[in-house]
């Protein structure tokens, strides 16, 4: 009697792990998260690039409800100011263009048109004279190339 109720016991014990071992086995997986990566990632990784460690950065952040994404770089060194700006931009329509802008106190210096780069657009600008004071950066779609702001579509600050 003694043998019966311990293989009854062990047979109880292994119906209930056969049980949790099941129900376990049909609850969902928590997912698995991947870091997203920064723009700054994504722009290297679009351009097939490296971002020297010497220039500020500002990741510019889409603001028209489109896609994209971009990164401005600038520095001042031996009297030369630059700026790159890159952008991750869907093609432009059929007589628009990417525009560049510094802005400063509501005051906007356009810096040109984007051109096509591989894998997005880009603008490289230099000056004799600092820009540094100007913080904010605008990546606008422009039907005419003047002094106005038409289409806001990248904004960021360094």
């Amino acid at each position: 009697m003694r043998r019966d109720i311990v293989i009854g016991i062990i047979i109880l014990a292994m119906v209930a792990g056969l049980i949790y071992w099941f129900r376990r086995s049909q609850q969902p997986r928590p997912a698995i998260s991947t870091p997203t990566p920064s723009a700054e990632e994504e722009i290297e990784r679009t351009f097939n690039l490296t971002i020297p460690d010497n220039l500020e950065r500002a990741d510019l952040g889409n603001v028209a409800g489109k896609e994209g994404t971009g990164l401005a770089t600038r520095g001042f060194e031996n009297g030369k100011f630059t700026l790159t700006v890159l952008a991750n931009l869907p093609d432009v329509t059929s007589g628009t263009f990417y525009q560049v802008w510094l802005v400063k106190d509501g005051t906007n210096l356009s810096l040109g048109k984007m051109g096509i780069a591989k894998g997005g657009y880009l603008l490289e600008f230099s000056s004799n004279k600092d820009y540094s004071d100007y913080k904010d950066v605008l990546v606008s779609e422009e039907k005419v190339f003047d002094l106005k702001v038409e289409s806001r579509i990248l904004e960021g600050s360094f």
